[in-house]
């Protein structure tokens, strides 16, 4: 039988499973059917040489508001994340257990990417102003826990934000995400930054597997002290298994932030864009831009690719579904070329890096469709 479509001449890159070999892939009924060299050999309905790119498993992107219409920050990022790689988004907390299951009916089953999502604490939400939980009646632990137990195949954790913004008792508030977390199995993921409450606090409160998010944010209370040193209580976090997402957003990213933890080993365990409100205007662009920075800061391919796929899944427990390319699984693929084109990034604060490389999205296949990036 004939593949559905044939992927030649690519260099296999799967942190996950430790591959990286010139291989081909082909791909049957929405599945991947073989790996291996010179399958161009047999008979494909479809054929793309993919010479010259990286064949990755579809990127994660860990950190996205895609509640659109509904939520302040959501915006529709289908289209975004098929052009650029991403085969699977996670919405951080912009449904709370009162409108979850219109997430997962509007967005989660319209949606051509995969879209899972962290449930916020607060009944309905991340909210813009108020904040969500300016007052904590909003706050719902123990229907945020019961909406990940019902939604398994689009819940994926709990969400909390204790910035000033967001809630009047930044304490309270994660102290019920992780009682939220605790009482559905699964992990929290904290936003940090201008709290009045400290990251050595919110770093000792968090359990292993609980997630960081911007976590080289330049905002007040982040991972850096005032000395310019990282924060104990973070590395100490870090070290029994507290997780570290980018969150690049428009005022979360610094480099000097990124360069401080790098120095000490802390680097991040996911990648994420926080894409919100209006994607043509966000300062993280996209998945491949966001991996381009932190490759010219010092991060090697695959471990940008391996933030992206496999440390993803297995951050949110699908690691037996996604992150890996393997016979069997879903055909969720990335095709990625790295381009020599010298290229000014910057961070949230107006700081620049000169990359002599970017990574750049040629084709997106999800579940065996095959979406070509733009020019």
């Amino acid at each position: 039988m004939p593949f559905d479509l044939l992927l030649t001449g690519g260099m296999v890159l799967d942190p996950g499973s430790g591959l990286k070999a010139q291989l081909d892939v082909g791909i049957e009924d929405r599945r991947i059917a073989a790996i291996g060299p010179n399958l161009r050999q047999q008979e494909a309905r479809r054929s793309i040489d993919v010479s010259g790119c990286y064949v990755t498993p579809g990127l994660i992107d860990f950190h996205v508001h895609s509640y659109w219409g509904v939520n302040p920050y959501g915006c529709d990022v289908d289209e975004l994340c098929l052009s650029t790689g991403v085969t699977t988004a996670v919405d951080a907390g912009s449904a709370g257990p009162v409108n979850f299951p219109g997430f997962e009916r509007f967005i989660a089953r319209q949606s051509r990417t995969r879209m899972l999502a962290f449930v916020c604490v607060a009944a309905h939400g991340v909210l813009r102003s108020p904040g969500e939980l300016a007052d904590m009646r909003f706050a719902e632990p123990e229907a945020a826990a019961r909406t990940v137990k019902e939604h398994p195949d689009v819940a994926v954790g709990i969400k909390v934000r204790v910035e000033r913004n967001a809630t009047v008792d930044a304490r309270e508030s994660l102290r019920l995400a992780v009682q939220a977390g605790q009482a559905s199995g699964s992990p929290v993921m904290v936003h940090p930054g201008n709290s009045d409450i400290s990251m050595d606090e919110i770093a000792a409160t968090l359990r292993p597997g609980d997630v960081i998010t911007h976590c080289y944010t330049p905002l007040d209370e982040g991972m850096v002290a005032a000395s310019g040193s990282i924060r104990p209580a973070v590395k100490e976090a870090h070290e029994r298994g507290v997780l570290l997402d980018v969150g690049h957003a428009n005022r979360h990213f610094s480099y000097d932030v990124f360069r401080a933890a790098q120095f000490e080993g802390l680097l991040p365990d996911t990648i994420s864009t926080d894409v919100h409100t209006d994607p043509a205007k966000a300062a993280a662009v996209d998945m491949p831009t966001t991996m381009t920075k932190l490759m010219a800061l010092g991060l090697t391919l695959e471990q940008v690719i391996a933030a992206s796929t496999i440390n993803a899944a297995k951050a949110i427990g699908w690691q037996d579904r996604l992150g890996r390319i393997e016979i069997g699984r879903e055909a969720d693929l990335a095709v990625l070329q790295l381009v020599s084109q010298e290229q000014n990034l910057k961070d949230c604060v107006g700081a620049s890096i000169d990359a002599k490389a970017r990574l750049k999205a040629r084709w997106t296949i999800r579940s065996g469709d095959v979406f070509e990036a733009k020019a």
